[in-house]
Formats: structure tokens, C-alpha cells, sequence
């Protein structure tokens, strides 16, 4: 009786065992297969300062209205020229990725085609967009107050917009805005990485990090001046500028630094729509001399395809580029205005030499933006 009874329990436990190991595999399979379809589903949506930039921020988009829009796309041809945002969207099933325009509209730049959203669909993409934007980067804040967050011999943490490669630093001086140094020798080394090893005075948008705030500001890349800091590889200090901050000569702001503290913001655009003609052609130069090809691509929206490829075309041939000086030329009316600007530029093969630079600039009302429509350099 009881090897009867034993020999039941041993056939029970094996048709359990074995509907057991049928099961599992499936179930594994199946969890497998739903995660794969999930991953299909979502799209990233990303914001970086400059299409290179390797810092982001990002977030997964699941929600189905965006996706199904997106997967199932109803693309439209258009000849406007997009004034693109630093905002993208990648995911499975797309091409390589979908930039957002001002307006919140997706579109493919290789082909130049715009993606039509749903309203609904286009109005969560913007909410998320915005958070994201918010997340991202730097706040502005006035020098006269970040004076006070940044006091002197205070430890904060500097993060360059481009690259996302951080480093500590210390506030030795400065009154006009922050004089500091590398807190060690590591710092120092992370500092070169982000200056490609090479020394400059070039400036670089950042975001000052200190007691859980983030504060946009600008840097440059010259050791100069005192040095307090023993041992830490760096002999003397580096400049940090904040909103309206100036520099030891001026007491007017420093516009290369401005221009990146406002990038450091993720509000460039915002800045130039308040620019004059003047500030405008200013800045166009000193994007040049920074290398930035997303400034330079916002300042010329306005130009046509073949005036911006011929910009950038020229750009290659010079070494160099450096700010002179220049006229605004008197306003024909309200609505239009020119500027005659100065720039000594090192040329590849011809060396130095000075280059004028004419723009023209419109605007739709006497409180509209100022947008450059066309410019000539000779």
C-alpha cells in the first residue's frame, strides 16, 4: 500500500514538473517578446546645446499618442526653413533622428520634411519638451547674486555644456566677477580635456554647480594672475562670468561670455530676439571666432542656403578670427537696418588680413526680432 501510494506522489510530482518546464520557457519567451515590443514602442526624446554635443538629457516617450504619431508619420514637404530647437527625438522605426522646430513640429533634415502631429499629440510633446529644457540646463542669475552663491573660497563644481566632463573648483578673488583655480591636479587635468590640452582665452558656456542649484556662466582657458592653490598643476587662476557680469578692464559686460552664459541657459535664442542689428553682427563674429556652428546657424536663419554654405565654406580657409571695430549705419526706417563690421582673420595660405563684413537686417514691426537677411564679406 505505501509503495502504491509513493508511486502516485512520484507520478503527480512529475506531471507537475514537467507541466512546470513547458511553461517556463514560455512565459520567459513571452516577457522576452513583450519587452522587445515595448522597446519598440518608446522614443527617446533628447535636448543637447549643439547637434555634437555629447552631454544630453533625455527621457523615454511611451505615451501613445506621441508614438503612434510618430511611428505612423504623415509627412508633408515644405520650403520654409525651420528654426530649429535643441530638441530631438530618435527611437526604432524613424531616421536617425527628428529635430523640433520653435513651433514643436518634427522634422527629418535630411530630407526637409515635416512631420504633421496630431494637436494633442503636439501639445504633450511640447509639455514634455519643456520640462526636459528645464531639466537640462543652467538658470540665469545676476552676478550681484550669484555673487553671493559663489562667495570667495567657496568650492563649486564647474559642468562644460559640450562635452558634460566635470570638475571642482575653488573662488580665490575676483570682484567684477569670479577669479578661481582647480582644486587638484585631477581637476586641472579635466580642465585640459575639455581645452583639447591647449590653453586659451577662448570661452567655453558652463554650468556652476553649488548647493543643489545650477547657475549658467561662461569660462575661459588662460592660467594668468595669482596662484593659491599649491600643487594643483594650474599656475595662477581662470576667469568665471555670470548674467551682467564684466571683466577686471570694463564695466560693461562681456559679450563672448554673455553669449555662452545665455547658451550655458539654453536661451540663445531668446537673447538675440532682443538684440540690435549691432549686438547681432557682433555676436556672428564671435561665433566664428568660438567655433560655434549652432550660434552661427541661429544668427543666419534668416540668409539663404546659398549665403550660409558660402559662410561656412569661407570659414574653413581662416585659421583665425578676431572681432575689430565697426559702424552701425543709420536705420532707412524702423524696419530695416545694416551694420559694417570688422574682423582680422588668419587665412590658411594668404595670412593675416581684415575683412569687412555687411550685413542687413529686417524686422515685420518696430517689436519684432531683427533677423539678418543678408551679408557680404570682402
Amino acid at each position: 500500500m505505501f509503495f502504491k501510494r509513493l508511486s502516485s506522489s512520484i507520478a503527480c510530482m512529475m506531471i507537475m514538473l514537467i507541466l512546470f518546464f513547458s511553461w517556463w520557457p514560455a512565459t520567459e519567451a513571452a516577457a522576452a517578446n513583450q519587452e522587445e515590443i515595448s522597446s519598440r514602442s518608446q522614443l527617446i526624446l533628447s535636448v543637447k546645446a549643439s547637434p555634437a554635443a555629447q552631454f544630453e538629457t533625455h527621457v523615454i516617450i511611451a505615451d501613445p499618442d506621441i508614438v503612434n504619431a510618430i511611428k505612423v508619420p504623415k509627412w508633408q514637404r515644405s520650403d520654409e526653413t525651420p528654426r530649429f530647437t535643441d530638441m530631438y527625438i530618435s527611437g526604432q522605426g524613424i531616421p536617425s533622428f527628428l529635430r523640433m522646430d520653435s513651433s514643436s513640429r518634427l522634422w527629418d533634415e535630411d530630407r526637409m520634411e515635416m512631420l504633421v502631429l496630431s494637436g494633442k499629440a503636439a501639445e504633450k510633446l511640447k509639455q514634455t519638451a519643456v520640462a526636459l529644457h528645464e531639466q537640462h540646463y543652467g538658470k540665469l542669475l545676476d552676478w550681484q547674486e550669484a555673487e553671493k552663491l559663489f562667495s570667495r573660497k567657496a568650492i563649486f563644481v564647474i559642468k562644460d555644456i559640450e562635452t558634460g566632463l566635470s570638475f571642482r573648483v575653488q573662488r580665490r578673488a575676483g570682484h567684477d566677477h569670479a577669479d578661481v583655480q582647480p582644486v587638484t591636479k585631477a581637476d586641472t587635468e579635466i580642465m585640459k580635456q575639455i581645452y583639447n590640452k591647449g590653453w586659451t582665452w577662448d570661452r567655453k558656456a558652463i554650468i556652476a554647480e553649488k548647493d543643489g542649484r545650477q547657475i549658467a556662466a561662461s569660462m575661459n582657458g588662460m592660467p594668468h594672475g595669482g596662484d593659491g592653490i599649491p600643487e594643483n598643476g594650474f599656475s595662477g587662476h581662470f576667469c568665471v562670468h555670470f548674467l551682467n557680469s564684466s571683466t577686471h578692464k570694463s564695466d560693461a559686460p562681456d559679450l563672448p561670455h554673455q553669449l555662452m552664459v545665455y547658451k550655458a541657459a539654453g536661451k540663445l535664442r531668446d537673447y538675440f530676439a532682443d538684440a540690435s542689428p549691432w549686438l547681432l553682427g557682433q555676436s556672428l563674429i564671435e561665433a566664428l571666432h568660438h567655433d560655434e556652428l549652432e550660434m552661427v546657424r541661429l544668427l543666419t536663419e534668416g540668409l539663404s542656403k546659398e549665403q550660409s554654405a558660402a559662410l561656412l565654406q569661407q570659414k574653413q580657409e581662416w585659421r583665425s578670427i578676431r572681432r575689430k571695430d565697426g559702424r552701425e549705419l543709420p536705420q532707412e526706417e524702423s524696419l530695416l537696418s545694416g551694420t559694417q563690421l570688422e574682423a582680422e582673420i588668419m587665412h590658411a595660405t594668404r595670412g593675416k588680413r581684415v575683412l569687412q563684413f555687411n550685413s542687413r537686417f529686417v524686422r515685420t514691426s518696430p517689436i519684432s526680432p531683427w533677423e539678418m537677411k543678408d551679408l557680404t564679406f570682402s
